[in-house]
Parts: C-alpha cells; sequence; structure tokens
C-alpha cells in the first residue's frame, strides 16, 4: 500500500513541476516577444540610419538615395563571380532628382563573415568612397579595414581593382599587413558594388 501511494505521490510531483515549468517557460517567451516587438523597430530604424550616414559618407555631393533592384539573374551571376551578397542598392540623386551615381551595399567573407560594406560609385564608374557598416575582423589586423587610410585607397578607382602586397597602382590597393583575407574581403565587396553600379547606370558614360 506504501509503495502505491508513494507512486502516486511520484506522479502527482511529477505533474506538479511539470505544470511549472510549463508556466515559467511560457511566461518567459511571452516576455521575449514583448521586448521584441517593442526593440525590432528601434533596431530597424538604428540600421537604416547607419546606412543613410555611410552612404551620405561615400557620396557627399548626393541630395537623397533611392532604393532600387537589380535584375535577380544579373545579381544572382555578379554575387557568385564576385563571392559576396548584395544587401541593398541605392540610385544617388542630385537635388534636382536627377541620377550621379549609386550606392551598393554589400556583404562578404574575410577573415570572418559579415564585412557589411557600402561603396559610392559615381556615373563615370570610378569609385567615390568606401565605408564599412560593420564587420566581425581581428581587433588590430583585419579590423583595421575600418580605418580611413586604408578605405581612401579605392577611391578613384574604377574597373576590377586588386590587393597586393607591395604599394598599390592604379588598380589595385595594398593589403593591410597580417590581414589579406581581411583586404580581399572589403575588395570583394568594392568590386561586386562597382559591377552592381554598372548595372544600375546602364554602363555608365558609354
Amino acid at each position: 500500500m506504501n509503495n502505491e501511494t508513494n507512486k502516486k505521490m511520484n506522479t502527482g510531483e511529477i505533474i506538479k513541476v511539470g505544470v511549472i515549468l510549463f508556466v515559467i517557460t511560457a511566461v518567459l517567451a511571452g516576455l521575449l516577444a514583448f521586448v521584441n516587438a517593442k526593440t525590432a523597430p528601434l533596431i530597424e530604424q538604428n540600421a537604416i540610419a547607419a546606412e543613410q550616414e555611410a552612404m551620405k559618407t561615400v557620396m557627399p555631393d548626393a541630395a537623397g538615395f533611392e532604393e532600387t533592384e537589380v535584375n535577380p539573374n544579373e545579381l544572382a551571376d555578379l554575387s557568385a563571380e564576385n563571392d559576396g551578397e548584395v544587401s541593398k542598392a541605392f540610385v544617388a540623386l542630385d537635388a534636382s532628382g536627377e541620377a550621379i551615381g549609386a550606392c551598393v551595399i554589400t556583404v562578404t567573407t574575410g577573415y570572418d563573415v559579415g564585412i557589411q560594406t557600402v561603396t559610392g560609385v559615381d556615373k563615370n564608374l570610378t569609385v567615390t568612397g568606401v565605408d564599412i557598416i560593420s564587420m566581425n575582423e581581428t581587433p588590430g589586423l583585419g579590423a583595421n579595414a575600418k580605418n580611413p587610410e586604408f578605405r581612401a585607397q579605392y577611391e578613384g578607382k574604377s574597373g576590377e581593382i586588386k590587393v597586393v602586397k607591395t604599394a598599390a597602382g592604379d588598380d589595385s590597393i595594398q593589403a593591410i599587413a597580417g590581414a589579406t583575407k581581411s583586404s580581399n574581403g572589403v575588395t570583394r565587396g568594392v568590386n561586386l558594388a562597382l559591377r552592381v553600379a554598372e548595372s544600375l547606370l546602364e554602363g555608365g558614360n558609354e
């Protein structure tokens, strides 16, 4: 009789604990959903603000930016060729609404994944500027891609940009010491942006 009673008590305790755990889980899930609902719009607003600030940095002459789409098939080919992804693409407009270039946000991989770069390209298909929105590269090495001195190397260049370990040339940039993978990651993003800009601007000045 005692064994039967103990079994019933054990079963009851298990059910009780299970109910308590279920309630706790449900409450926590509800709280997480509430917090996410409150913070998600703010996070999105901050991300958009960061993009706008970065685009203004790489193309300061633009009065505004109009988001646009690239032909999906062409975009897939360009992304595969440059081992990256296009996050967003914008046509840069002057005060009268005329296109003066393009800003393209790309995501590539360096030493780590997630180098998010915005590249400004004018109507002559020349890089006007490069900015890093976010990256996970090693501090003191690959993260130095954020330094103005490194990013300035891309300005005024066009076509296919290469990475070299010696002094940069007209079609190349000098890699960050000890961080060639990161340098290549950023460069792939810039090259991809140049190709996308060419598509958006219908061949530049041709």
